[in-house]
């Protein structure tokens, strides 16, 4: 256990411990007078008896970007203390910015500012943006003079992917990221070609994410093995990752373990056109009836709307145009398609949520390591 937040009250010392699988201790002068599990959260409430106040809630929220945790003492009544105050939270609770934020500006002190810094400043900072510059102009028209062969579009999207996930964390994320797609979109790949489908190959989207192209499935059940076999082959990439982790003590194979994790655990939200919307449409359009498929909209929708509240807003554009995909489908192929069996639906739905388990408790087990970085399918999940 170790000490999230303190703080004292009316001549008497408050202090909240916490470990890395959501359990909380709260003390009072020493005495411990509440305890819970707040398991994938950033805030709890702890409700204890005083002698002196009667009975007490205590209501903490732990802030991810500012490691900043905002709490309040009250009674049945009124509120009698709050405050912010510097957190330490669990390693799964650990800011990213710790591995993802870039290095804090370097300020000049004790010196006054003058026309001559200030210019030189101004002519430093056009020389970075000139060095920067260059290099994405040849880099454009190279893509451009190579833009007729799709060999050379999808390298072109490589390379843009690579620069602009490097750009917004860091290079050793970005790779990770990249290696997870790939492996995630050839898990899609494989089941393709073994569906005797005709395949056009990855495309990786910047920003995005990835992308398998083939011919379209014809069968239900196609559709659910396509689906499922990205995040399954992930998720043994993940495990195999870790493994090497736990042989090795090499910190990228833990990044790369957590960065598959985040990637799969995302793609299994049951939203169209996610691969977990997917297969659970698959599941729904097997069978006879509206309801079903009402279901899966409502879901949708209702994971779009979420999105947004919580600031996905990718994720939410990925909802939006699921449930517009959903409310206008009526491709008469697509209804004519064989559904699954009774049988074929249970195994669906076993495994999907035996893939989700296995990943959730992976992330788990990744989260208490202590590498910076490990946490982020938690802080995704805790989101």
């Amino acid at each position: 256990m170790q000490t999230l937040f303190e703080f004292s009250y009316d001549q008497v010392f408050y202090q909240l411990k916490a470990n890395n699988f959501g359990k909380e201790l709260l003390f009072r002068n020493g005495e411990l007078v509440s305890q819970g599990r707040a398991f994938f959260s950033t805030s709890n409430d702890h409700r204890f008896l005083c002698p002196k106040h009667g009975p007490l809630r205590l209501h903490f929220r732990v802030s991810l970007k500012t490691a900043l945790v905002t709490y309040r003492l009250e009674n049945t009544t009124a509120v009698l203390y709050e405050g912010t105050t510097p957190a330490q939270p669990p390693k799964w609770l650990a800011k990213f910015e710790q591995k993802l934020s870039p290095a804090p500006e370097q300020h000049l002190a004790d010196c006054a500012t003058t026309p001559e810094t200030e210019t030189a400043i101004e002519t430093e900072h056009k020389v970075t943006e000139r060095r920067w510059f260059r290099p994405l102009l040849v880099i454009g028209v190279l893509i451009l003079k190579l833009s007729k062969s799709a060999g050379a579009i999808k390298a072109a999207l490589a390379g843009t992917a690579l620069a602009g996930w490097a750009w917004l964390f860091n290079l050793e994320f970005a790779l990770g990221l990249i290696a997870a797609l790939l492996i995630h979109e050839y898990g899609h790949l494989h089941a393709m070609k073994r569906c005797g489908l005709k395949v056009k190959g990855i495309y990786l989207l910047p920003f995005i994410g990835g992308v398998a192209v083939s011919e379209r499935a014809t069968s239900r059940w196609q559709d659910f093995k396509i689906a499922i076999a990205g995040p399954a082959f992930g998720t043994v990439g993940a495990l195999v990752a870790y493994w090497l982790w736990l042989e090795t003590q090499y910190p990228a194979l833990a990044l790369f373990a957590a960065i598959s994790l985040l990637l799969n655990l995302f793609n299994l939200l049951p939203m169209v056109p996610l691969d977990g919307g997917r297969i659970v449409q698959a599941a729904a359009y097997s069978r006879k009836g509206k309801a079903a498929k009402i279901g899966l909209v409502v879901v949708t929708g209702g994971l779009s709307c979420a999105a947004w509240y919580f600031g996905f807003y990718l994720l939410m554009l990925f909802g939006i145009l699921g449930t517009f995909d959903l409310l206008s489908d009526t491709d008469e192929r697509d209804k004519a398609l064989p559904p699954m069996t009774d049988t074929g639906i249970l195994v669906t739905i076993l495994a999907y949520c035996g893939l989700l388990a296995i990943l959730l408790w992976l992330s788990v087990l990744m989260a208490d390591s202590g590498i910076p970085g490990t946490n982020l399918p938690l802080i995704f999940i805790s989101s």
